[in-house]
């Protein structure tokens, strides 16, 4: 043990305060401070979980009410649906496939994934549809629900590749699928779907028509498809648009307009033709004058 003095640092200066209450101080503000900042997150981070709840269950009920109404969906299904024996086993040949309203209404929050009704010759079974958000891909997976009173149970269906993007789409997909000059450009179909920015500007407003994108596995190219009316449901012509400006006829009768300006030709066509004969036969022209 050493025998120096003390440091004078070491000692307690005589009448100097003490140091505890102020830390003792500076301990509740920031306990307070705390409590404060959390209950405060803690009710933005409340009212904004309600009102991201609350926008889903609007979206949902918009969504929903669409669903209801939407024809293009089961038309999908019974497509993707068509070659599964298991669903051939339960239901028969497949008649229609309806949005099954009683199981899809408890879904609380906006989802892509619905309840349907296959209906078929020998019975009825409901089915869960998960719908894709890719543009050529409908569904990611359907299943099958063996007991209606246990929506979790579910038995995974085979599907095939549903090569159309609507009802139109699907029109004009029947129509081209052994099309032989559609099938030389693109070989098999596997796609058929809308081409915006084609339709605005080789399309009449007026007019019950859309172009379409046809994909394949050897290539893709577009068609303009004209309806007979604003259902959208007979297609009564479809002309490959490989050159917009000069389409060429696969399906249905030529446009009446222009069959008329092939058949008929204009006065200036007709003005060139006979001075071509006269350049020809110049003695007609002289038997003519001759006669007058």
């Amino acid at each position: 043990m050493s025998n120096a003095p003390h440091s004078p640092y070491t000692q307690p200066v005589p009448n100097s305060p003490s140091s505890g209450g102020s830390s003792k101080n500076t301990v509740i503000i920031v306990a307070i401070v705390s409590v404060t900042m959390l209950l405060m997150c803690g009710g933005v981070l409340g009212l904004g979980y309600y009102a991201v709840e609350r926008l889903a269950k609007e979206i949902n009920a918009v969504n929903y009410d669409y669903m209801i109404d939407d024809e293009e969906t089961p038309e999908a299904l019974m497509f993707a649906l068509s070659e599964n024996d298991t669903l051939r086993e339960e239901v028969g040949e497949i008649e229609t496939i309806e949005f099954a309203e009683e199981h899809n209404a408890d879904n609380a929050i906006y989802a892509e994934n619905y309840f349907y009704r296959v209906i078929g010759t020998d019975g009825e079974v409901v089915i869960r549809a998960e719908l894709s958000e890719k543009e050529d891909v409908w569904f990611n997976r359907v299943d099958w629900i063996p007991d209606e009173t246990d929506l979790f149970a579910r038995v995974e269906l085979e599907t095939i590749p549903v090569p159309f993007d609507s009802t139109m789409a699907h029109s004009t997909y029947r129509l081209l699928k052994d099309n032989e000059t559609i099938q030389d450009e693109v070989g098999t179909i596997n796609y058929v779907g809308y081409e915006w920015e084609m339709t605005d500007e080789y399309t009449d407003a007026e007019a019950a028509s859309y172009v379409f994108v046809v994909r394949g596995d050897a290539g893709e190219t577009n068609v303009r498809v004209m309806f007979n009316d604003y259902d959208y449901v007979t297609v009564e012509r479809i002309e490959l648009m490989k050159d917009p400006e000069n389409p060429v006829l696969l399906f249905g009768e030529p446009e009446v307009g222009l069959e008329m300006e092939k058949s008929e030709p204009s006065p200036s066509n007709q003005d060139l033709a006979e001075s071509e004969a006269e350049v020809a036969d110049p003695d007609s022209s002289e038997n003519t004058e001759a006669g007058e």
